[in-house]
């Protein structure tokens, strides 16, 4: 079954290179991802299709209208063969995480709601599922964050990988998977030449063992870690506590 995105912008033709190429182009081709876009412009109802205004208050930029919103999802929701979680892209939502991207790959699609300007009338956001973040800095908009969510839901997606393997599996060891799916950042990779500038490839994984060569995998992803990340270790030497407990 395909999974679908519907994604509510100001701006679709930032997405039209993203869509196209690599490996969520040729999802697309094969129906393993559908992709609906959709204009805030188009639910406007005055002539100049105005879709913001300036704040309450006074300030600065202007405001996406609360009915305008509405108007728009509302027909998406409507369209949309069942229903998908609405994500809100907004600096108030919660981080994006792993975790997260593996739930929401698991159902039937996304509704994705790209902001601009000074954002979206407070009033409007109770109409979504969920407020996502993809952290403490700002962007133009909401649309960079929802291609971000595309590609990594995507790829979690049965038959988008080629090799799915590559995912790995959630195993509790980095030597089982990629990135974060069980904590820690993924293991150092290494290919040919064998020796370069004078650094050669850790003998190990010239021996053919696989059971050192996965132990070796497992301390070299937890020094990774640690190292790069202390933020990511930390919490993954708690998960094991509570798990010991």
């Amino acid at each position: 079954m395909s999974f679908r995105y519907d994604i509510l912008t100001l701006f679709p033709g930032l997405f039209e290179g993203f869509l196209q190429e690599s490996l969520i182009g040729k999802a697309r081709d094969n129906e393993l991802l559908s992709v609906e876009m959709h204009n805030w412009r188009l639910f406007a109802q005055d002539k100049h299709s105005k879709v913001d205004d300036a704040p309450f208050g006074g300030g600065a930029g202007l405001v996406l209208k609360a009915d305008v919103l509405a108007r728009g999802l509302d027909a998406v929701r409507a369209a949309q063969p069942e229903p998908t979680p609405t994500v809100l892209l907004t600096p108030a939502g919660r981080p994006l995480n792993q975790q997260i991207i593996e739930s929401w790959s698991k159902g039937p699609g996304l509704t994705l709601i790209c902001g601009r300007y000074e954002g979206f009338d407070a009033r409007f956001e109770a109409s979504v599922d969920e407020r996502i973040s993809l952290g403490d800095y700002v962007l133009n908009g909401g649309e960079v964050a929802a291609m971000a969510i595309i590609e990594a839901t995507a790829r979690m997606r049965p038959g988008v990988i080629g090799n799915a393997a590559s995912l790995g599996a959630r195993t509790g060891t980095a030597a089982g998977g990629e990135s974060h799916r069980a904590g820690l950042l993924e293991y150092p990779q290494y290919t040919r030449p064998r020796i370069w500038r004078g650094q050669s490839v850790p003998d190990v994984l010239l021996s053919g063992d696989h059971a050192q060569i996965a132990a070796w995998r497992q301390r070299a992803a937890q020094d990774r870690t640690r190292r790069y990340r202390p933020d990511l270790w930390h919490r993954h030497i708690q998960g094991e506590q509570s798990e010991e407990q």
